[in-house]
């Protein structure tokens, strides 16, 4: 008497094994493309607050300007008279604390672009540090390697808004497109009093 035993023949092994390939193959892919796209979106809301928040900050600062309860006739606002495609400044002035000086802490604000970040300085005192509000800032709103001014007057002699647009960029590309991620935002301030 014969007995046969059950179980699986070997091409039937080898086509159960091929059949799992492809779905752990397309399974893996599937997990792949949705790091990428985690990954960009990630970066993409990393820049929008960046963008946002020094937008914020500087807005407010920009507000401020000409603040001058005594009189004093100071100008609210010093503009960079020569910004190139790598380095933009402003420097805001207001006499936040009525004492008729600039000396105080946060009366004295120069804010400057230097081609990669945002600094600031709350001071008169021109040997004190700055500190950075933000890095990946590129100001090339269209990718086209020519960055846009960040600080832009409706006049150059006698301003009476200042347009503040920032960019910010991605450190790396989008790994589904290769491109880098680019965030624009921007602000018209209306100024107190025109220089």
């Amino acid at each position: 008497m014969r007995t046969t035993e059950k179980g699986f023949s070997l091409v039937e092994m080898m086509i159960s094994t091929a059949i799992l390939l492809v779905v752990l193959t397309g399974v893996a892919s599937l997990l792949v493309q949705n790091a990428a796209i985690a990954r960009a979106e990630q970066m993409s809301a990393q820049l929008q607050t960046s963008a946002r928040s020094c937008l914020a900050m500087i807005v407010q600062v920009v507000r401020s300007a000409g603040w001058d309860p005594r009189d004093l006739g100071f100008a609210p606002l010093a503009l960079d008279s020569a910004p190139t495609s790598t380095s933009n400044f402003i420097e805001v002035f207001a006499d936040l604390n009525e004492d008729g000086d600039l000396l105080d802490i946060d009366e004295a604000v120069r804010i400057r672009w230097d081609g990669t970040r945002i600094e600031w300085r709350k001071s008169s005192d021109v040997t004190a540090p700055y500190v950075v509000l933000s890095d990946a800032i590129s100001n090339d709103a269209d990718g086209d390697g020519t960055p846009e001014a960040m600080f832009v007057p409706d006049s150059l002699t006698t301003p009476t808004s200042v347009t503040i647009r920032i960019t910010a960029r991605s450190p790396v590309p989008d790994p589904r497109t290769g491109e880098f991620i680019r965030y624009t935002v921007s602000s018209e301030v209306a100024l107190r009093t025109a220089i």
